[in-house]
């Protein structure tokens, strides 16, 4: 698949930063710095970075490794965010996960305190990561960009909502929102990010930030479906988790079929989106790869 293999050209230099980014284990304080490089280097897919790095070379309209180097700052900004979310998500008080992606979770690894404080670490090195982009209006406008997408406004947001929500009762609109702004905000960012570092027009950056949404909204359903169907070794986890928190998802809110048909219309649309834009064929790739995951 195109997207494997461009996943895996980029994957080398964007670990390779992660790493440089991330403080040794032998500096203060110790076992934080050890639960923060254990989260983010356990295995994850690095969805948000190479989308960001797709949109860019797609505005560029060439794909060139050394074009990436100046990017990288963002794009370590971004895996983070998204790390710092996972192990604030799996702690007892949210979604009191054990597992996330095959292995322990960070609280589970370490301890509580020390999971809550590598996720605050992780959200502060985000914002210090962008500190290094050279054009300062463009570290500005990034930082802009980020700190909404995880804030009240964005991921908090959702996941206020989704704590709210347990153990309720709740519409299908409140679950949308949910999903929006818990998975959505942070994909619509990476694609926001790309489209400010290009300078990109109004309208094309709308375009984008939708098509980011709607993937985000579909990688979502497609999560809640196979935590309904789904095994171990597809998830990290253990399935079922949502029913055992009673929380509400898609298939138990609309049913299986219908679940996966909404899916495969918000599928659709983001392909629609973005099909008449040049060199798009990693960003149609994406949209694949969601489409795949659908069991």
């Amino acid at each position: 698949m195109l997207v494997q293999e461009y996943f895996k050209s980029r994957s080398g230099i964007l670990e390779k930063a992660l790493d440089a980014y991330l403080q040794p284990v032998s500096d203060t304080p110790s076992r934080v710095l050890e639960a923060m490089r254990y989260s983010v280097f356990a295995g994850g897919k690095r969805i948000r970075p190479m989308l960001f790095f797709a949109t860019y070379e797609m505005l560029i309209g060439r794909k060139n490794l050394r074009r990436l180097e100046r990017l990288l700052p963002v794009a370590c900004a971004l895996e983070f965010i998204h790390t710092a979310s996972l192990i604030h998500d799996d702690l007892p008080s949210v979604d009191n996960s054990a597992e996330r992606r095959g292995k322990a979770a960070c609280h589970v690894k370490f301890d509580e305190a020390t999971a809550i404080l590598a996720g605050d670490a992780l959200i502060t090195l985000s914002i210090e990561c962008l500190t290094y982009i050279k054009k300062s209006a463009s570290a500005v406008k990034c930082i802009g960009i980020l700190t909404r997408a995880m804030s009240t406004r964005g991921m908090i947001g959702g996941q206020a909502v989704d704590i709210l929500s347990a153990n309720k009762k709740i519409n299908i609109t409140t679950l949308r929102y949910i999903h929006i702004k818990k998975t959505g905000a942070l994909l619509q960012a990476a694609v926001e990010l790309a489209c400010a570092l290009y300078d990109a027009e109004e309208n094309l950056t709308i375009t984008l930030s939708n098509f980011a949404l709607n993937i985000g909204l579909a990688y979502q359903i497609v999560d809640d479906i196979l935590d309904e169907v789904g095994s171990f070794e597809v998830l990290g986890k253990e399935p079922g988790e949502d029913s055992r928190n009673q929380k509400a998802t898609y298939p138990s809110l609309l049913g299986l079929e219908k679940a996966k048909k909404t899916a495969e219309k918000l599928l659709r649309d983001s392909y629609n989106l973005i099909k008449n834009i040049p060199q798009n064929d990693i960003m149609i790739e994406f949209v694949n790869m969601v489409k795949e995951r659908l069991p």
